[in-house]
């Protein structure tokens, strides 16, 4: 059955649980569909915004006011590690599309920390941030890595250039080691949330916030501002939709706006309009949803259903809420935890087949970080990798299908086979021909002289391939026909066409000429009557009378001529 779960977090209160089964659990696996149902809990963790990661395996808690990290085994369902660092993570985020192999932590100190789950590999950035980063963020890619802070700024990493042995990349030399790629300033406050859009192409965005009342869209690749929207209130938490059409934002006061990008009318992307980049845009403060009790305490956190239908909210009073997206409305209470609630995660659906090809390992267990100074710090190591650097994991193996499954085959394809496509085209393409029955009669009087059965299965199997082949072959060649008939088709248009253009040059240009030969011939009249009334004039004659002399004779040659025209 198909299903969908989210795992929340909580902070620790003083508060008591609802129930039993609530008391001293941190992080909940809560099902969401077909039925709200509490499914499994991890306890002895207290999460603060932005610190909680999950990947297939495993679940990353960074812990309040402490420099832990609580490691939870989704496989076991226990807590199977506690991380010290040297100092405090608030924020922490997870790279690698399937299996996480990264984790990312940001640093009170304003430093990032990666850490190779597979090796225990760990890397320390240099402190590129003035106060504590409170959001991270990787794209879909993983190849880059976002972090805002509170001093206003928010830096972009290469995850590539991090995680090389070689620390002196094509183009960088100038910058020091482990230092960001680019810096985006354009907040003028402490940065509170960064959402990432989900396309993997050159043109991604990414969506901050900041307690300046803002929600910026910009380019993280290139680091140019998209749009600035004027948010009514201070946002604290954000989200995309699924396939980037607006944003989500939550404020302090418990309710929810939608920021649409394709609101204002524009003859290209809205975003990417050059003439609506420059001016910012203001969200009116009544198109807010309103939370259904006013002690819900701030939206910590948000997260979509997977259709982009169904909006979920982590509220300070311990509730999530579940927000109708088409209606912009409150519809119901999902869960009740007591304690606020400031991490939601949206699992992948469950239910739905899955290629064995999109998951070829999976971790067991986590290799705890360590961080060797000695080969850091020497110049002459720089590229080599360590001696002792291993990577454990475990590789699964790979399913495969027989060929007579065909349903299977095209359920778990990414999109329709093309042996599918080329057997329907074949189908089509014989359709309404005879079919020949002689040209079975010889392979059936052959399987019916051999009684041996695996022989009379490699001559099916042979039949079969035959059958196919022909098939393709047919298809082929009624496709080379009919690209043969489209040319010559294509080819006397194209000639008429030309012979049509050439005659219509030619019309036009006799029509030029025509009409050239007529204002010589009036301009010459014109003179004549202007000499033949100055001459009657000076003879004391009427001008007046011999011009309408001319233009009685002038008349009479006319229609002389066009009787003689029309003769012709």
């Amino acid at each position: 059955m198909l299903s969908e779960c989210f795992i929340a977090s909580t902070l620790a209160s003083a508060k008591t649980p609802a129930s039993a089964s609530l008391r001293d659990v941190g992080i909940c696996l809560h099902e969401l569909q077909p039925s709200a149902t509490l499914r499994s809990t991890f306890k002895k963790s207290s999460t603060t915004p932005n610190c909680l990661a999950v990947s297939a395996s495993h679940i990353f808690a960074a812990q309040s006011e402490k420099a832990t990290v609580h490691v939870y085994s989704r496989e076991k369902g226990n807590q199977e590690a506690t991380v010290p660092f040297h100092e405090r993570i608030r924020s922490i985020a997870v790279a690698g599309r399937n299996n996480g192999d990264i984790v990312v932590l940001g640093t009170e100190g304003g430093r990032l920390i990666l850490w190779e789950v597979c090796t225990g590999r760990q890397i320390v950035t240099t402190a590129s941030h003035l106060r504590p980063v409170a959001a991270v963020a990787v794209d879909p890619t993983s190849n880059f890595i976002l972090s805002g802070s509170s001093d206003a700024t928010i830096h972009v990493w290469s995850l590539v250039d991090l995680l090389s042995f070689t620390k002196s990349p094509v183009g960088r030399e100038s910058q020091p080691q482990n230092s960001p790629i680019r810096t985006f300033s354009n907040h003028r406050a402490a940065v509170t949330a960064i959402a990432l859009g989900h396309s993997t192409g050159r043109y991604n965005i990414a969506v901050s916030a900041a307690q300046d009342n803002t929600a910026i869209v910009w380019d993280y690749r290139t680091g140019h501002v998209l749009r600035n929207f004027l948010l009514p209130a201070n946002a604290v938490s954000l989200t995309l939709d699924p396939v980037d059409r607006a944003c989500y934002v939550g404020y302090e006061d418990g309710s929810l706006q939608s920021v649409d990008f394709y609101k204002d009318q524009s003859v290209q992307h809205p975003l990417h309009d050059p003439s609506l980049q420059t001016t910012p845009a203001q969200i009116p403060a009544e198109d807010r949803w309103l939370p259904p009790s006013a002690d819900s305490g701030v939206a910590h956190t948000l997260t979509l259903s997977h259709d982009g239908m169904v909006l979920l909210s982590g509220h300070e009073n311990g509730k999530v809420y579940s927000w109708n997206v088409g209606r912009r409305k409150y519809a119901s209470t999902v869960a009740d935890f007591t304690h606020p609630v400031t991490n939601i995660i949206m699992e992948p659906l469950s239910g739905l087949y899955q290629q064995a090809a999109s998951s070829k390992r999976v971790l067991h267990t986590v290799i705890k970080p360590r961080f060797d100074h000695s080969i850091s710090e020497k110049p002459q190591f720089a590229g080599t990798i360590p001696a002792d650097y291993e990577f454990n994991t475990h590789i699964l193996a790979a399913e495969t299908f027989s060929g007579s499954d065909w349903f299977m085959e095209a359920f778990s394809n990414a999109s329709f086979p093309t042996s599918m496509l080329e057997q329907g085209l074949a189908e089509l393409a014989t359709m309404g021909q005879p079919t020949s029955a002689a040209a079975a009669t010889p392979s059936m009087s052959v399987a019916m002289d051999i009684d041996n059965p695996a022989k009379d299965s490699q001559i099916a199997d042979l039949e079969s391939e035959i059958a196919t082949l022909k098939q393709k072959v047919s298809v082929s060649q009624t496709a080379r026909q009919a690209t043969t008939e489209e040319v010559t088709k294509l080819r006397s248009d194209l000639a008429n066409l030309h012979d049509y253009i050439n005659e219509l040059q030619e019309k036009q240009e006799q029509t030029q000429r025509e009409k050239i030969r007529r204002e010589a011939r009036k301009e010459e009249r014109a003179a004549l009557r202007r000499e033949a009334w100055f001459a009657a004039e000076k003879k004391g004659r009427n001008g007046d009378a011999v011009l309408r002399q001319l233009e009685l004779e002038e008349g009479s040659e006319t229609s002389g001529t066009d009787d003689q025209s029309s003769d012709e």
